[in-house]
């Protein structure tokens, strides 16, 4: 389970969980962006042990990891993760495999949408093939059909497969994206339909 650039991480301190994110991940260390004004004075020392903490699909991890240097004057901290992550959380949010109308692009007004269908979904994200590399971070807005209802929402890419499957000779990468706009009922009626789904499938075991 290897932390990718730009990916949202907490630190964990003693008073309290700094939000940050990761720059980039060399080998078995990885950099964290700096902590900024008022948060310097939380800056940890090299030797000192922090956890970390970020989300995958509905589950919140958290792994210990070793401080091997912070680089001045941003700075940016440089750690080793040790042991293996622990699951700190499931979310609420069921998940369910099922392949839903798909179609997503940039923000941008004349980016081309292009389409797929679901691997899986969730009230909070869902996961999908794309036909191109995306990055962590970025941003998508997209439109996917639920039992007939259109559902348009933005959705942020949390997660990209490094490698790319290839199948009937068309290259896709697994690609997880946690929703950060969609409107109060839509959500509610795709969770609704989620937990439907979820409890069909219980019922069929």
């Amino acid at each position: 389970m290897a932390l990718e650039p730009n990916q949202i991480i907490q630190i964990v301190f003693q008073t309290r969980v700094v939000r940050s994110r990761v720059i980039r991940s060399v080998r078995d260390e990885v950099y964290i962006d700096a902590l900024r004004e008022p948060d310097m004075d939380l800056t940890p020392l090299p030797g000192q042990k922090i956890p970390l903490r970020w989300a995958e699909d509905d589950t919140l991890y958290q792994q210990v990891a070793l401080v091997a240097d912070v680089l001045d004057p941003i700075p940016i901290l440089v750690v080793k993760l040790t042991g293996q992550p622990r699951v700190v959380e499931f979310r609420q949010s069921f998940r369910v495999k099922v392949a839903l109308p798909l179609e997503y692009g940039l923000l941008r007004p004349d980016s081309e949408l292009l389409m797929t269908t679901t691997f899986d979904i969730s009230a909070t994200g869902l996961r999908f093939p794309s036909a191109v590399k995306l990055w962590v971070g970025i941003d998508l807005r997209m439109r996917v059909r639920v039992e007939q209802r259109p559902i348009e929402l933005i959705g942020r890419v949390v997660r990209v497969a490094p490698k790319a499957r290839e199948v009937r000779g068309r290259q896709s990468w697994e690609t997880a994206v946690q929703f950060t706009v969609i409107t109060a009922p839509d959500r509610k009626w795709l969770e609704a339909y989620v937990r439907r789904q979820h409890q069909r499938m219980r019922m069929t075991r």
